[in-house]
C-alpha cells in the first residue's frame, strides 16, 4: 500500500510537469488525457502488483479521487491581469519658475562656495516650473492666511518634527483630493475599494496617511493597507507590485494606490553642490490609481494591462542614491556617478525584463522613463539607445513639474494613457506595449510592462 501511495504521488508530479505553465495561463483548456494517463498507469501497475481485491479496490478509489481533484484544479479560474481603470494627478497650489527658485537660493547666507554656480545648476536643469506646498518660494502669491514656513533670515533651519507636522498639514488634503478623483475616474464606489497602498518618502506619520484616507474618503475600516516608505523615486513601482498582487488574487475587488511627496518642507541650503542640486530639481506632487484584476475575456478591447513587473539591484552602486533623516529634515544624496550607473546598467535590466516575454526593445511602443533630472533621462536614453522623441513625455513632465519622486512616473503614464485612449476612441489601435521604470536607493531599477492582450 505504501508503494501504491508513492506511485500516486509520482503520478501527481508527472501531471504538474506535463501541464507546466498551461495550468496558469489556460487551465480550463487542459486536455483530460493529460490528467488521466498518469493515474491510469498507476491503476494498471497497481492491478499487476496487488493480489488482494480489497486493496485493489482501495487503490482504484484513491486514484479516482486524485483524478477528480486534479481535474477540478485544472478547471480553475483563468489568470488575472492588473489593469489601471482610473488615474489622477495633482499638485499643491504654488507654481514656481526656476528663476524664482534661483532668486530664493541666492539670498541664503553662508553659501559662498556654491553661489557662483547656482545660475548654471538651475539654468541647465531643463525645468521650467515646479509646484510647492509652502509659499516661501513665491511669497508675492501667498494665499490668504498661509504664512511663510521657513525663517525670515533665509537660513532654512527648521527641526525635522516641525517639517513632518507641516507635511501632514499639506499632504492630507492633497492626497485625499487626488485619490477621490482617481476613484471617480475609475467609476467605482468607495465601498468597492478593498486594498489601499500608500507611498511616500517625504513624510512619516503614525497614525499615517492610510488612516487619514480611511477617514476622509469613507473607506471601509476593514480595508487591507500597505505602506511604502523610503523607496525614493521608484516607490510607485513597488506600490504597483503590491496592488497588482492583490488584484490578481482577489477577483472583483479594487486596489487604490496613492503616491504623495512634499519635498519642499525639507528644503535645506548647506554650502555644497548636492544641496544646490536638490533644491534645483525636487518638487511636490501626488498621483493615484485604481486597479482591478481582469482576465483576457473580461478586459475591454485595447486596454493596456500590467503583464509583469521587474526589479534589479545594480551591483556596486550603493552610493548612487542615499536617503537619510536628520535633525534638520529628510535629505537625499545623489552621487556624481549616478548617471553613469544608469547608462551602464539599463540595457541589461531592460533586455532581461523584455526577454522573459520574447520582446525586443525595438518592439516597445512607449517608454515612460522616470523624469528624475536632465542627466537621468539623458543617460537612460544613452544606455537604451532611445531618442529624445521616444522619451518626450518624460521631458515634458520634468519641464512642467520637476522631479516629484514617486508620483513622477505616474504623471508620465497619465500622458501615455490619454493619447492611447484618444486613439482607441478614433478607432485606431493605440499602443500595443510599453515600459515604465524608475530608480530607487541602492541603486535599483524598478519597472512594469504594459501590453494589450487581445
Amino acid at each position: 500500500m505504501i508503494h501504491l501511495l508513492a506511485l500516486l504521488g509520482q503520478a501527481a508530479a508527472e501531471v504538474v510537469e506535463q501541464v507546466g505553465d498551461v495550468i496558469v495561463e489556460q487551465a480550463s483548456e487542459i486536455p483530460e488525457a493529460v490528467v488521466e494517463e498518469p493515474v491510469k498507469a498507476v491503476v494498471e501497475e497497481a492491478s499487476a502488483m496487488v493480489v488482494d481485491p480489497i486493496t485493489l479496490a482501495v487503490a482504484v478509489v484513491v486514484a479516482a479521487i486524485t483524478f477528480v481533484l486534479m481535474k477540478s484544479s485544472s478547471s480553475g479560474e483563468k489568470k488575472r491581469y492588473p489593469v489601471i481603470i482610473g488615474m489622477a494627478t495633482g499638485n499643491p497650489p504654488y507654481k514656481c519658475t526656476q528663476q524664482e527658485a534661483l532668486a530664493v537660493a541666492q539670498k541664503v547666507p553662508g553659501i559662498e562656495k556654491v553661489q557662483a554656480v547656482l545660475p548654471r545648476i538651475y539654468g541647465n536643469s531643463r525645468i521650467g516650473t515646479r509646484h510647492f506646498a509652502v509659499p516661501d518660494f513665491t511669497p508675492d502669491r501667498a494665499l490668504p492666511g498661509d504664512e511663510m514656513f521657513f525663517p525670515a533670515d533665509h537660513s532654512f533651519k527648521v527641526p525635522v518634527e516641525t517639517r513632518l507636522a507641516k507635511f501632514k498639514e499639506v499632504a492630507v488634503p492633497l492626497v485625499t483630493r487626488i485619490a477621490r478623483e482617481a476613484i471617480e475616474n475609475a467609476n467605482v464606489a468607495i465601498s468597492d475599494i478593498h486594498k489601499l497602498v500608500v507611498v511616500s518618502s517625504t513624510g512619516f506619520l503614525g497614525p499615517g496617511l492610510d488612516c487619514e484616507l480611511i477617514n476622509q474618503l469613507g473607506l471601509a475600516r476593514s480595508v487591507d493597507r500597505s505602506l511604502i516608505g523610503f523607496m525614493g523615486c521608484a516607490a510607485a513601482m513597488n506600490g504597483f507590485r503590491i496592488a497588482n498582487d492583490y488584484c490578481k488574487a482577489n477577483a472583483g475587488k479594487y486596489a487604490l494606490l496613492v503616491c504623495v511627496e512634499i519635498s519642499s518642507v525639507h528644503t535645506t541650503f548647506d554650502d555644497d553642490i548636492n544641496d544646490s542640486i536638490l533644491h534645483a530639481i525636487f518638487a511636490d506632487g501626488c498621483a493615484a490609481a485604481v486597479l482591478s484584476g481582469e482576465t483576457k475575456d473580461s478586459i475591454p478591447k485595447g486596454t493596456l494591462a500590467i503583464v509583469d513587473d521587474h526589479a534589479w539591484l545594480m551591483e556596486g552602486t550603493e552610493d548612487g542614491i542615499t536617503l537619510s533623516i536628520n535633525e534638520n529634515g529628510i535629505s537625499c544624496t545623489l552621487s556624481k556617478y549616478l548617471p553613469q550607473y544608469i547608462a551602464k546598467n539599463m540595457a541589461g535590466y531592460v533586455d532581461g525584463f523584455l526577454g522573459k516575454h520574447g520582446i525586443k526593445r525595438s518592439e516597445i511602443d512607449f517608454w515612460s522613463v522616470h523624469p528624475g533630472g536632465r542627466r537621468i533621462i539623458e543617460e537612460a536614453q544613452n544606455g537604451l539607445g532611445l531618442t529624445e522623441e521616444q522619451t518626450s513625455d518624460s521631458w515634458a513632465v520634468l519641464d512642467q513639474f520637476g522631479n516629484m519622486l514617486s508620483p513622477s512616473v505616474m504623471f508620465v503614464l497619465e500622458r501615455v494613457f490619454k493619447r492611447h485612449n484618444a486613439a482607441l476612441a478614433q478607432g485606431k489601435k493605440g499602443y500595443r506595449q510599453g515600459l515604465a521604470f524608475s530608480f530607487s536607493p541602492g541603486v535599483g531599477a524598478e519597472g512594469i510592462l504594459l501590453k494589450q492582450l487581445d
